[in-house]
């Protein structure tokens, strides 16, 4: 009960708890950067108030995720039913029974027979599909090209992880333009929050190892530096194997870079931060990227980044990058020559990489995220 002038008791209205649907379906594939984001955001907002249901075709982990207001709806499909295109079938039922008021897709998106009274946010990560399609399986292409468009028109807002992204979805899809929102990942961990330090001095490579990170020409550049410089700093590679017939491996052999280059494979979120805390150097010449994890936390670590010219890398990296031109092996081997040979140069674009880091931040995107989702008008304010 409030009371007002001259004992006067008002009236208050008693605002409606928000009641949140979420795709949890990324969720099932952790160690994926759209899973990290995924997980970040969600591990941040539920706290902040609402009811939360989180939708799936297949289990997932979900102990971090165990808080009283949130709810999580697993169907229980065999992958080998093509599990993820079938909870369209039930994601939209699960919707109408749990009254929701908003939908968050994080992947590209949206249950396609969506309740209209539903405010829906889809997730935009990148334009793979458009811009690289043959760095893609043909069945991921197909369904990106059939579920994405329908998305990006049903929802009320577009978010996306850059202004790279941003631009994209604008150039692609320029009907949405005015739906995109800017919400960008952030770093792993904080150095601050990172105790180990390593005493390494190499290059590092983050990622699935696949068509779009560019590692052939990555390698080979790295050989014509080691022929130039036979004391060129070796190169780690961290990272599953991908799709598209990536015999890394083998690549290094032909080479002849066998004890200069050293593959770990997937690696823990510890081994990655201490990987990270001593590493040289970052090296991501992408073919393409919507964001680019690993090169905000390798500069949260205070390392600096190889990174591809004109793209979401180079906007990530600020001035904490060299950029280089993907596609020119010559360009590459150029750049690790630089700061191979350079330290002063390592030393001022390391110099940057902390304060580039403090751009992205986890809470931050996620307060500004379920802005968006509960319809508050000023996203960024808690």
């Amino acid at each position: 009960m409030v009371w007002g002038e001259a004992g006067k008791r008002l009236q208050v209205p008693t605002l409606k708890t928000p009641r949140i649907g979420v795709d949890a379906r990324p969720l099932c594939h952790p160690g994926t950067g759209i899973y990290r984001y995924t997980y970040e955001l969600l591990s941040r907002m539920c706290p902040l108030g609402g009811e939360w249901f989180l939708y799936s075709a297949q289990d997932y982990d979900t102990a971090a995720l165990n808080l009283p207001n949130v709810h999580h709806r697993v169907a229980g499909v065999p992958a080998r039913l093509r599990a993820s295109q079938s909870a369209h079938l039930f994601f939209p039922r699960w919707t109408r029974k749990d009254k929701l008021d908003a939908f968050w897709g994080p992947r590209h998106q949206l249950p396609l027979m969506l309740p209209s009274g539903i405010r829906a946010v889809v997730t935009v990560h990148d334009m793979v599909w458009r811009a690289f399609g043959e760095t893609m399986r043909f069945p991921g292409r197909q369904i990106e090209a059939f579920f994405m468009p329908r998305a990006l028109k049903r929802a009320q807002h577009i978010a996306v992880v850059s202004e790279f992204t941003a631009e994209e979805v604008r150039k692609y899809y320029p009907k949405n333009a005015g739906k995109v929102v800017t919400v960008a990942g952030a770093s792993l961990l904080q150095a601050s929050t990172f105790s180990e330090k390593s005493s390494g001095n190499y290059f590092l490579f983050v990622g699935t190892l696949e068509p779009r990170k560019n590692l052939p020409r990555l390698l080979r550049a790295y050989a014509a530096l080691v022929r130039e410089c036979p004391n060129a700093r070796k190169l780690l590679i961290a990272g599953a194997r991908g799709w598209g017939g990536q015999d890394v491996a083998g690549l290094v052999q032909l080479l002849g870079l066998e004890g200069r280059v050293e593959i770990l494979g997937s690696v823990d979120d510890h081994e990655l931060m201490r990987l990270y805390a001593g590493a040289y150097a970052l090296l991501m010449p992408s073919l393409y990227e919507g964001f680019g994890l690993p090169v905000v936390e390798a500069m949260s670590m205070g390392v600096p980044a190889v990174v591809s010219r004109d793209s979401a890398l180079s906007e990530v990296a600020g001035m904490a990058g060299l950029p280089v031109d993907p596609l020119s092996e010559g360009d590459i081997r150029n750049a690790l020559r630089q700061l191979d040979t350079d330290i002063q140069l390592r030393t001022t674009l390391g110099s940057h990489a902390m304060t580039e880091a403090g751009r992205y931040d986890w809470h931050r995107s996620a307060v500004r995220m379920f802005g968006i989702l509960t319809g508050d008008a000023n996203p960024g304010r808690l």
